[in-house]
């Protein structure tokens, strides 16, 4: 009989396995946009875009939220011997689920000339002729995705973390080498429309991915059903509607918050391209645009929210440990220690973003273009970031409804100025502005209601402040590095050019990263132990500060340390 350690250990493993796996499979998913715009190009990358922003939102809509209800409903009543309600709460969830799919598959299918036709009004036969191969090849991945968020949250409730863990990395895997494999194959061996068709291609890696991902849950959730399906459900006390309404509880929530991103990609979608035409651009610069917009500029710019989900997702049960025992001391400190590390992390790398951008958009995509978006619009990471993970504090405090209604009061901001900012700077960058108004206004309202509603006290300005002067410092030396280099070794957009912008990148990048750790170490804004629980890379910044701090003050000479 299994000691209750060793369950807890193997827990443990689960859990440590399934974040490596997750982060294994972001990685994955940003590799591909190097060789796949190289293929399709930037009028490929917006149709590409087009095609998502519709997806993501079906997508969220029939299967966001359902992993984690689906996963906590049955953990509960498996620990209290339920195994009938267990059953009853898997085949209800999971013939809803396959009736979404194949209703959003067919809302996506049919209604793929309509979408394509919101993309241009002005020039609509043309949007429908270029979109619609997309649309209709990303739709195939709602026959599959639904089904895969079930049996993920079915494999969780059993603490079964390996076949989730491993699906995540086994779908990007096949989506990338599909991606690249057809985009290729369409382009260059079968001469197809390098736009039109590559990006359908590959759209439709999606769906490779998905079905891989598929087939491997499906081999981990057999050895359970074999042993779970003959019980059925017939001693379950509950009808179906009551286990429906329990799963909703729990799944809506989580739809809604999940749904604000793909909202605001649709709202791109359905007006950049619009409005630039109206500016006075053709159909096809304004596509080019906002592929430039969307898979260049702000695929960067997002980059550092992997990690905030990461430190998210660890805070959210500290919140919610210290809440039930209402120890205001504790939530104080997991609060303002959250938002250290998430500052931490996204001042450099928007510093990055700001003073880089022309070598890391060279490097990538090996073109110049978007980089001033990249730049305006670098600081966007750090209230993307804030609003996040505030956004897990606050449902770690109960409050789940709250800042979805903050979501969405930004996206109507940014909804509005995406009109005004478009049309009067006659560029896309006007909708990377509007998106960040958006962030800073939920991220702020967002703080407002961790304050309010954990009563605890706290100086945003303070805490940021260290973080702001160190990342400054860091972005005037990488522009110093960065300008003696590029003087030095520029050479133009070619295959020289983008090993130069790579050599720009490493150094300049170093130097920043060096000259920030550095101050921040020696600022004292944070200990060494609280370094070395950064998610990921803790025990790395630990050595490192323990290494550059600054040596103790002698005795007598100590400043108390201000508390934010």
């Amino acid at each position: 009989m299994n000691s209750p350690g060793s369950g807890t250990a193997k827990l443990a493993r689960g859990t440590s396995l399934y974040v490596i796996c997750v982060a294994l499979a972001k990685v994955l998913g940003l590799v591909w946009v190097i060789p796949v715009t190289a293929i399709i190009g930037p009028t490929g990358n917006g149709i590409y875009g087009n095609a998502y922003a519709v997806y993501n939102i079906l997508q969220q809509l029939a299967t966001a939220g359902f992993p984690l209800a689906m996963g906590k409903l049955i953990a509960e009543r498996r620990a209290r011997g339920e195994r009938a309600v267990v059953e009853h709460i898997y085949r209800v969830t999971m013939r809803s689920l396959m009736i979404f799919s194949v209703c959003a598959f067919a809302i996506m299918w049919f209604g793929a000339p309509l979408f394509a036709h919101m993309v241009s009004l002005k020039d609509s036969a043309a949007s429908v002729e270029q979109n619609v191969p997309s649309l209709r090849a990303v739709s195939l991945m709602l026959l599959v995705i639904p089904a895969m968020s079930g049996l993920r949250g079915y494999l969780q409730g059993f603490q079964r973390l390996e076949g989730p863990a491993y699906s995540q990395t086994f779908e990007q895997l096949f989506r990338v080498i599909a991606m690249v494999a057809g985009a290729y194959l369409v382009v260059d061996v079968w001469h197809r429309d390098r736009a039109v068709y590559g990006a359908a291609a590959a759209t439709f890696g999606g769906f490779v991915g998905g079905l891989a991902g598929l087939i491997l849950l499906v081999a981990f959730a057999i050895p359970i059903r074999r042993r779970e399906r003959p019980l059925g459900y017939d001693e379950s006390p509950f009808r179906s509607r009551h286990i429906l309404r329990m799963v909703y509880r729990i799944a809506l929530p989580v739809s809604l918050g999940g749904l604000v991103v793909p909202i605001a990609n649709l709202v791109d979608s359905w007006t950049v391209t619009n409005l630039l035409q109206a500016s006075g651009e053709s159909y096809a610069q304004a596509v080019a645009n906002y592929g430039i917009l969307t898979r260049q500029a702000m695929y960067l710019v997002m980059l550092p929210m992997s990690f905030a989900y990461a430190i998210g997702v660890s805070v959210l049960p500290s919140v919610s440990a210290a809440k039930a025992k209402r120890s205001q001391a504790d939530l104080q400190m997991n609060i303002t220690f959250t938002l250290r590390t998430m500052f931490l992390m996204s001042f450099p790398t928007s510093a990055a973003l700001f003073v880089l951008s022309r070598p890391i958009n060279l490097a990538l995509f090996g073109t110049t273009a978007g980089s001033n978006i990249i730049s305006t619009v670098s600081f966007m990471s750090i209230f993307a970031s804030m609003e996040l993970i505030s956004t897990y504090v606050l449902q770690g405090l109960g409050k789940m409804y709250r800042p979805v209604r903050n979501m969405f009061l930004g996206l109507g901001i940014k909804t509005v100025l995406n009109f005004a900012l478009i049309l009067s700077l006659h560029s896309a960058l006007g909708a990377a502005l509007a998106t960040t108004f958006g962030y800073i206004v939920s991220s702020l309202l967002n703080v407002a209601a961790v304050r309010k509603y954990g009563q605890v006290r706290f100086s945003l300005r303070r805490l940021m402040r260290p973080f702001f002067r160190s990342a400054l410092v860091a972005a005037i030396a990488m522009f110093g590095a960065d300008y003696g280099l590029g003087r030095l070794l520029y050479a133009g957009h070619g295959v020289a050019g983008r090993l130069a912008a790579v050599i720009e990148l490493v150094v300049a990048g170093g130097v920043g990263a060096m000259v920030y750790l550095l101050l921040v170490a020696r600022s004292g804004v944070m200990t060494e132990e609280e370094f070395r629980s950064v998610p990921g890379v803790g025990k790395y910044l630990g050595k490192m500060a323990r290494r550059l701090r600054k040596p103790p003050r002698r005795p007598g000479t100590e400043r108390l340390r201000k508390y934010p």
